[in-house]
């Protein structure tokens, strides 16, 4: 089972052709808060390079799932995955829980 920590590497190829931002652990919408500035300053620091997310051994909750395709839709960005899906979990709905106190 991947840990709930984020660990994030960032590989360049050796020819120059790419960066690629590998992580594991757990991928949450709060977590991806932390992520996408790591994401900006490889790609402000590249030079123009390719620069490629790989997320294909990381467990992802659905919310970020989400909240992914559109930041790599919008800076048109490759993100991979693991082909089969396997790795994003379903968390329950965080609605707003309401209680009443008693006076």
């Amino acid at each position: 089972m991947a840990s709930d920590k984020l660990s994030v590497v960032v590989r360049v190829d050796l020819d120059g052709d790419q960066i690629q931002i590998a992580a594991t652990g757990r991928v949450t919408a709060k977590s991806l808060q932390g992520l996408y500035p790591v994401v900006q300053r490889t790609k402000s620091l590249g030079g123009g390079l390719a620069v490629e997310m790989d997320l294909s051994e990381a467990t992802i909750d659905t919310d970020a799932l989400r909240q992914l395709q559109v930041y790599a839709e919008l800076h048109e960005m490759p993100v991979r995955l693991n082909p089969d899906l396997d790795n994003v979990t379903a968390l329950p709905s965080r609605e707003l829980q309401t209680a009443t106190r008693a006076a």
